[in-house]
Formats: structure tokens, sequence, C-alpha cells
């Protein structure tokens, strides 16, 4: 048997992740302002890895 899920608590900027959230991320790494980012992994998660 599964265990029930826990409700998701905010992330420590106030809310849940949207997905223009997630949009925004990928045209700002798509254009040219993000001059030489390569090779990363960009989590859009508002913080909810430091929260563990």
């Amino acid at each position: 048997m599964t265990e029930p899920r826990r409700p998701m608590r905010p992330a420590p900027t106030g809310r849940i992740c949207t997905p223009q959230d997630v949009a925004s991320a990928v045209t700002y790494l798509g254009s040219a302002a993000n001059g030489h980012i390569n090779a990363e992994t960009l989590s859009v998660a508002g913080g909810r890895h430091l929260t563990r």
C-alpha cells in the first residue's frame, strides 16, 4: 500500500511555483541575456530545496 500524499507546503518565496515561473526561466535561458550559462541544472522551485 502507498502512503497518502502530504499537502504541499509553500516554498520560502511564500507561494507554489507556477507555469509562468518556469516559462520565465526558459525565456531567460533562451535569450542573449544569459551570457555564459551552459551545462547547468536550473531549479525553478522557489527555494523549496532549502526547506527539507
